[in-house]
């Protein structure tokens, strides 16, 4: 695992280096709610990530990222004064973003890739993630997000609200 997460390091740090006059390095954190399958299991998420957006057109840049996300288990009363807790699970979602101004303060955007899970027993999955977000500041921006992982016998997702910084 600190393997994975070693290397997608190093390629984003790479690509940083290569291409330092024409792309944006910007990187963030998140909290979500858990919804869906993912709602049964875990009570709250949260997660980082790491974006380097190359500008393509006016208003439109693409780029890779690679983001962590951390599902905290649930705990469960049996009764009689018995309780279980769910395992956490946790991915390192390696993807493809894409982001467009609306106007010169919002903007929309998605990605799309592999969540590698980083449990026991946790294969990961297709990741996916529309994203809307508010310029609050010159290099800080707010964003709204649903993201999902599809795994063997459901899909893990989450809204989540986050804040984004150039760096």
């Amino acid at each position: 695992m600190k393997k994975v997460l070693f290397i997608a390091f190093l390629a984003i740090a790479g690509l940083g280096k290569m291409n330092a006059q024409q792309g944006v390095l910007n990187g963030g954190l998140n909290v979500g709610i858990p919804v869906g399958d993912a709602d049964n299991v875990s009570n709250f998420t949260l997660g980082a990530e790491l974006n380097y957006m190359f500008p393509v057109a006016e208003g439109f840049t693409l780029g890779p990222s690679v983001q962590y996300s951390h599902f905290f288990g649930k705990e469960f009363d049996l009764g009689g004064g018995i309780t279980a807790e769910a395992s956490d699970l946790s991915f390192l979602p390696i993807s493809g973003a894409a982001r467009f101004n609306i106007t010169n303060d919002f903007i929309v955007g998605a990605n799309i890739g592999y969540a590698v899970g980083l449990d026991d027993g946790n294969d990961g999955g297709f990741y996916y993630r529309p994203i809307i977000g508010h310029k609050i500041g010159d290099n800080t921006q707010l964003n709204l997000s649903y993201s999902g992982i599809s795994v063997d016998g459901g899909n893990i997702s989450n809204i989540s609200l986050g804040i984004m910084f150039g760096l």
